[in-house]
């Protein structure tokens, strides 16, 4: 994540303070159910410093509230924050949930993260500040955000199920699209756009899992059907007590790889999937 010195922001001890302050009464807000205004409050904790536990709670209070989009942008926040904590693999599977329902529906999720932004538009949709998540149809779309020195203006790529994360920085000279812009070591390589973004290591081992994982299961569920076979025609009057003990010992032969290979198969697919949500680009980078 990038992490921004600005002047005027409180110091560290007024921060914890007003940190503490706005959650403990977001926690009373959503004791009583009330979670729009428990949203509020978090919010105005995040200002303050960004937890894990404040991004989860935004998220199930998002959840709650039926913005699957920002509850997965805060769930993805609270990942990337602490991405080894006891409840991050089902945090990843809620994402994993949300991503997958999206692209089911020939949708991608837009993340927009601009500090010190007034106001930001998405294809002229005007929101009040940032963070801001929406689940929206592939295609380019205009990314505004208003700054006390002006304004930026970008274009964001969306694709079906994937994350599309974009963060406007009050700096000159004006941003390049996400897919634009290169790290200056990039550039100073002679590197262009052109080039394309490095091959994403994680993302290519859990695509390799996930298919290893599918031809397993394919192949247990293979031996699976002929041990089936075997043993109904082991339970067929018809055949004499060899022939049916012959089926049995088949069946039983088939079964053991069957069972083997589906179990193999079912946690590798399981593997793959967590190992794909954590490639996928962590909130507010590029």
């Amino acid at each position: 994540m990038v992490s921004l010195m600005l002047a005027g922001l409180p110091g560290e001890a007024e921060g914890e303070a007003g940190y503490a302050d706005f959650f403990a009464r977001a926690e009373a807000m959503t004791a009583k159910n009330e979670d729009a205004a428990a949203i509020a409050l978090y919010r105005e904790a995040e200002r303050f410093k960004g937890t894990p536990d404040s991004a989860k709670r935004l998220g199930k209070a998002y959840d709650k509230l039926g913005d699957t989009a920002s509850a997965t942008l805060y769930y993805r926040l609270a990942l990337a924050r602490a991405p080894e904590a006891t409840d991050a693999p089902a945090v990843a599977q809620i994402v994993g949930t949300h991503l997958g329902k999206a692209g089911a529906e020939g949708k991608g999720l837009v993340e927009v993260f601009a500090p010190r932004a007034s106001r930001i538009s998405v294809q002229g949709r005007e929101y009040p500040g940032a963070p801001i998540a929406l689940f929206a149809t592939p295609g380019e779309y205009e990314v505004e955000a208003v700054f006390p020195g002006g304004k930026k203006t970008t274009r964001l790529r969306v694709k079906s199920g994937q994350v599309a994360s974009l963060t406007f920085e009050p700096v000159q000279p004006p941003l390049l699209s996400t897919e634009q812009a290169l790290p200056e070591a990039a550039i100073a390589k002679g590197q262009t756009s052109d080039e394309g973004p490095p091959a994403n290591v994680l993302r290519i081992v859990s695509i390799i899992a996930m298919g290893v994982g599918v031809a397993a299961g394919g192949t247990g569920i293979y031996f699976a059907v002929g041990s089936a076979a075997d043993a109904q025609q082991a339970q067929n009057t018809m055949l004499n007590r060899t022939q049916r003990q012959e089926f049995a010992n088949s069946a039983n032969a088939k079964a053991v790889p069957a069972n083997a290979l589906m179990i193999g198969g079912a946690a590798a697919l399981l593997a793959g999937g967590a190992m794909f949500i954590f490639s996928l680009p962590e909130p507010g980078k590029k």
